[in-house]
């Protein structure tokens, strides 16, 4: 491939080879990943390295952008990076599914009847770049804060170093709880309605604390209409940027990773980073934008070229993009090719536990 890490959010492994894993599958899964494209780094890798971090996952909240009714998510909307072509896509597998594509840039495939979330508590699944893995390795404490603890297993399994119970009153406590663990990763989960309220609280309490400045924060919304959801993302020296690629909860892990320079190997991951440079030659890549809208193989997809109806086969060519019709047949075979793969690789991981044994020293 020729990429190298300076360059590229890449890493030199040593993955266990075929015959010391015990199973030829765990060899083709390495071929897999390795054979992908990578993110290239740039002016974003590192902007925010060393801070604090807060990600909401609010995938119940339809928020109304407006600063009078929502002063708190407005200024994050004002003040943060502007990303447009959100979507949401439907996993089958409810609030399992969004957090755990949210927190591991990887697709959530049901396995067993369980849901993949639900797979990694009970399996003890290790994901090395899941973020709060990753953020822990790179020496940040990680906390979790939700309001029912039927996660907690897959929290501890993904690298969470502790879990909060709390209530709708109580968002300003995980400000005060984070405030001697610097630096943090702090993880939410709100599923009651008055989520600005708790978002006021919580950004007044960090402003109180002094920690504003230091931290950067990440909220996933809910769906304003079929598929498609919202996602802030607000820090110092993001104001000002903008992402126009389609984008899912699956994104946020490697970008964020790479907003706060931690190094991590963009092959492995779903998801990509959404400040790395797309190419503009219309061909199908691993590293391009791309969102599969449900919690299927065979699922319809976008990409910056347009949108493709599985059920009727047929494929919408965005505006600012020309094919001829051999070239968009190509196109798309080659892109269902990669979320086919994409489906059936995220399910093999969580089979055989792929990162625990191929990662073994």
């Amino acid at each position: 491939m020729g990429a190298d890490s300076q360059s590229y959010n890449l890493l030199t492994l040593n993955l266990a080879s075929t015959e010391t894993a015990g199973s030829g599958m765990i060899g083709e899964i390495s071929d897999y990943f390795l054979s992908r494209a990578p993110t290239a780094k740039g002016e974003y890798t590192g902007l925010l390295a060393g801070k604090n971090l807060v990600v909401i996952c609010a995938a119940s909240w339809n928020p109304v952008l407006d600063e009078a009714q929502a002063p708190a998510l407005y200024r994050l909307w004002q003040e943060g990076a502007r990303l447009g072509e959100v979507y949401a896509p439907d996993w089958y597998q409810d609030l399992d599914g969004t957090e755990f594509a949210l927190l591991t840039g990887m697709i959530p495939t049901s396995l067993y009847g369980q849901t993949a979330l639900s797979w990694t508590g009970r399996q003890e699944t290790y994901f090395p770049y899941a973020l709060p893995e990753a953020l822990a390795e790179s020496g940040y404490t990680c906390l979790a804060f939700g309001e029912d603890d039927s996660r907690q297993a897959a929290y501890q399994a993904l690298g969470f170093d502790a879990f909060t119970l709390y209530g709708e009153t109580d968002a300003a406590a995980v400000a005060a709880a984070c405030a001697g663990h610097q630096p943090f990763f702090a993880y939410c989960v709100w599923t009651d309605e008055d989520c600005e309220t708790s978002l006021e609280m919580l950004t007044a309490a960090l402003d109180g604390c002094g920690l504003a400045e230091d931290t950067v924060i990440c909220l996933l919304t809910g769906q304003e209409t079929e598929c498609r959801g919202c996602l802030f993302l607000w820090g110092p020296g993001l104001e000002g940027s903008r992402v126009e690629t389609a984008c899912s909860e699956l994104d946020v892990t490697p970008t964020l990773l790479n907003l706060l320079g931690v190094a991590y190997d963009s092959r492995f991951l779903c998801g990509r980073d959404l400040f790395a440079a797309v190419s503009s030659t219309g061909s199908a890549s691993a590293a391009m934008p791309l969102v599969s809208l449900y919690g299927s193989a065979y699922s319809d997809w976008v990409t910056d070229a347009g949108y493709y109806n599985a059920k009727g086969n047929i494929f919408f060519l965005s505006g600012d993009w020309f094919f001829s019709d051999q070239e968009a047949a190509r196109y798309v075979q080659q892109v269902r090719r990669i979320v086919y793969e994409r489906y059936a690789f995220s399910r093999r991981v969580l089979e055989y536990n792929y990162f625990q044994v191929a990662f073994s020293p």
